[in-house]
């Protein structure tokens, strides 16, 4: 094997990562010697372990088993882009623990190292749902492009938003394989994601959504972006870990304050405590990246948004539907009070505005504008 084929049999395995390749590196002149190296050799490496001695020595036929998954990734549409490739993103070059192996579906261009990562809670609230999609837009009509996770709530409403502008691009890091996308009702966003960005995993092509995959998954989303906002999030959020690896890498931080009386704000509002940068606009984000050329392509293009060209496309009554839609949830009945329109009408139009990405179902048969 050539190293190449070396590192994604490594990576197969299941039991090597950035920190047990490393003191591999250290241990042989050619990585594929790792194949052939006594069990007892292995467990001696720095954080290698028996099992994991084990486990690589058991990985029988590893040319094959490479040659297979990339035969089954170029199935799916899907490339295995290896450290030191020519497409391998090289942001990730100065983590402290790099990635050596991605999965990629769609296309990563270099503009998109000019990123923001948007982030937040599983449960936003309708003020977090409508700041989530409003900030991605006016982020990638400055040119940047949109990092998250696909997770639900903030990251996939991040990722709706960037989509909503004809140009936006955006890139979603998974803590599962590409062929075991996670959740699973993200799948449509994922295929919408790949024709304007990308879908990338550093995981196998069919592995589990497993907890100990998204703390790390989460270096890759702080990793690729300038810098991190986190829009809502409680106290013992997730998005603290992000957040902590933000900050390891001299990433800057920003958060979105919302109402005091909202658990869903009282992360972000510790942040700002913190010292992270409060924002309550986009030009808030590039003041402080000292970027004068996306505040001037913002305020140059804030005058006919992709929602205003959107706006232009619906029927009367789906405009007559949505003067009715506050950004505070609306239940059904009062829509039906307020238009006269009958209810299976209604809950068509509400349909239609909903795939449109101008209105969200709230609990209790509610609705609001986005």
């Amino acid at each position: 094997m050539n190293d190449r084929e070396a590192l994604l049999a490594l990576h197969l395995t299941g039991v090597i990562g950035p920190r047990r390749l490393k003191a591999a590196r250290e241990a042989f002149p050619e990585i594929s010697g790792v194949f052939g190296a006594p069990e007892e050799a292995l467990s001696r490496l720095p954080d290698w372990t028996s099992s994991s001695a084990r486990k690589v020595l058991s990985f029988n036929e590893p040319h094959g088993r490479v040659e297979a998954e990339l035969e089954k990734a170029e199935r799916a549409g899907a490339q295995a882009l290896v450290e030191g490739d020519p497409e391998f993103p090289k942001v990730f070059e100065n983590l402290f623990d790099p990635p050596f192996v991605l999965w990629r579906v769609g296309t990563y261009l270099p503009e998109d190292e000019n990123s923001i990562a948007v982030i937040g809670c599983r449960k936003p609230s309708a003020y977090g749902k409508q700041a989530a999609v409003k900030l991605a837009e006016d982020i990638v009509k400055a040119g940047y492009t949109v990092v998250s996770g696909l997770a639900r709530g903030i990251d996939s409403l991040a990722h709706v938003g960037a989509l909503r502008h004809p140009q936006g691009r955006t890139i979603a890091f998974l803590g599962s394989g590409l062929l075991n996308l996670y959740p699973p009702e993200n799948k449509k966003l994922a295929l919408e994601i790949t024709a304007r960005g990308a879908v990338f995993s550093e995981y196998p092509l069919h592995s589990k959504p497993l907890a100990m995959h998204f703390p790390q998954r989460n270096r890759l989303i702080s990793g690729a972006a300038k810098g991190v906002l986190v829009v809502e999030a409680k106290k013992d959020s997730g998005s603290f870990i992000t957040v902590d690896h933000a900050m390891e890498q001299g990433k800057p931080v920003f958060a979105v304050p919302g109402p005091i009386t909202h658990t869903e704000s009282e992360g972000t509002h510790a942040l700002i405590q913190q010292g992270a940068k409060l924002v309550m606009g986009v030009e808030d984000i590039f003041h402080e990246l000292q970027d004068m050329r996306a505040e001037t392509v913002f305020k140059a293009g804030r005058g006919r948004s992709a929602t205003t060209a959107l706006l232009e496309t619906l029927t009367e009554e789906e405009k007559r539907l949505l003067e009715k839609l506050t950004y505070s949830p609306l239940h059904v009945d009062v829509l039906l009070r307020e238009t006269g329109m009958a209810l299976r009408r209604v809950n068509e139009l509400l349909l239609n505005l909903e795939m449109k990405g101008l209105a969200q179902q709230a609990p209790g048969r509610c609705y609001f504008k986005i």
